[in-house]
């Protein structure tokens, strides 16, 4: 077979090489002519839906299947590069079988080269399911959707010491250290800061320079919190969210970033940016109860609800540096811009209603 996104082109793959893949993984089928189109705006991979007409169509044959595939952007691809997205995100399809195809699309072909640091998934397509939108920000149902999805990931590896056999997840005692140390992430802030000053408060910078001064006594604090399996860009724009009667309520996808971390970097993510800065306020603690409630049930013991309010109140930052550190490193685009700006802006909200700073070291 060739090798989509190593070696091919993924938008010219022919039917033959989707039967040789189909015949090895066990689909009936034959196809006899597919198309190929480019889906979505990825700042890191690029998305590829194939629609296929089949001569045989076997139970099992996919109608459709979407394909994730190195960016077409060289400033993308360097940053991918630089921080193992596209090795981690293979790994984690073929490491985790407890959260992959629970809590994602199912992967039916992963492919990745060290040598060039390309890469190529090939997955179950959730349509009709809906993609989040980070702008416009969810509802209560949908954040209760995403927060039990945090809960089976979390729960799946809840302290568990073989994460730290894998040197390429990120967290680890065996990973190398972070391609961006604490003093580079605080100089993409300054950076940030110069390039959309026209666009930020005092009030946000306030927060975003405490935050980037504490950086580097951050990473050196000692944590005594519980780890787990954590997505590390649990946000809206990762999340796919199913028609009623559908069954996966929730795919999460762009694995890219997975690691050994606290959970409640996850959850304070997702709340801080997922819900508006005039609705998180109302749902937060409910909707913290409710994770809470949902990770007992998968089995997590001796984890108070009163350790995970304050677990969240220390990583509320870390979507700050997701913004401006992503808005740095990757392509630039008017939607990325939006988005980068609405998210660094409720999480200094957030920062600010849960009085967080005084947490910083």
């Amino acid at each position: 077979m060739s090798r989509p996104g190593l070696d091919t082109n993924p938008l010219d793959l022919t039917p033959d090489w989707f039967n040789e893949l189909f015949d090895e993984i066990g689909i009936d089928a034959e196809v006899k002519s597919l198309t190929a189109k480019s889906i979505g705006t990825g700042q890191i991979g690029e998305n590829v839906r194939f629609v296929f007409d089949y001569a045989r169509k076997g139970e099992n044959a996919p109608a459709t299947l979407v394909g994730k595939f190195p960016s077409g952007s060289d400033a993308s691809l360097m940053t991918a590069k630089m921080l193992g997205h596209y090795e981690r995100e293979v790994k984690f399809y073929r490491t985790f079988p407890k959260v992959a195809g629970r809590i994602t699309p199912a992967a039916f072909y992963t492919d990745y080269d060290p040598e060039t640091n390309r890469f190529a998934l090939i997955m179950e397509d959730m349509a009709p399911s809906e993609q989040g939108d980070q702008l416009a920000g969810c509802n209560v149902a949908e954040a209760e959707r995403a927060l039990a999805a945090a809960a089976i990931l979390h729960a799946a590896y809840w302290m568990d010491e073989t994460l730290d056999s894998h040197a390429w997840l990120q967290g680890t005692s065996m990973a190398p250290p972070p391609a961006l140390s604490p003093e580079a992430v605080a100089g993409l802030w300054t950076g940030f800061k110069e390039r959309y000053a026209a666009h930020l408060t005092p009030d946000v910078v306030e927060v975003g320079d405490a935050y980037a001064e504490a950086l580097p006594r951050m990473q050196q604090a000692e944590t005594s919190g519980p780890f787990a399996l954590t997505h590390n860009d649990f946000r809206l724009d990762n999340m796919l969210f199913g028609k009623p009667g559908s069954p996966k309520p929730l795919a999460v996808v762009d694995w890219q970033t997975v690691g050994k971390g606290a959970p409640a970097n996850d959850v304070a993510y997702f709340i801080g940016a997922g819900l508006t800065r005039e609705e998180r306020p109302k749902h937060e603690r409910a909707l913290l109860q409710y994770y809470h409630a949902r990770l007992m049930e998968e089995g997590v013991k001796d984890y108070s609800f009163e350790q995970l309010y304050t677990d969240y109140r220390y990583h509320c930052f870390y979507g700050m540096s997701v913004a401006f550190g992503a808005a740095m490193l990757v392509k630039q685009t008017d939607r990325g811009d939006q988005m980068f700006l609405t998210m660094l802006r409720r999480h200094a909200a957030q920062a600010r209603d849960n009085d967080a700073l005084i947490l910083l070291p």
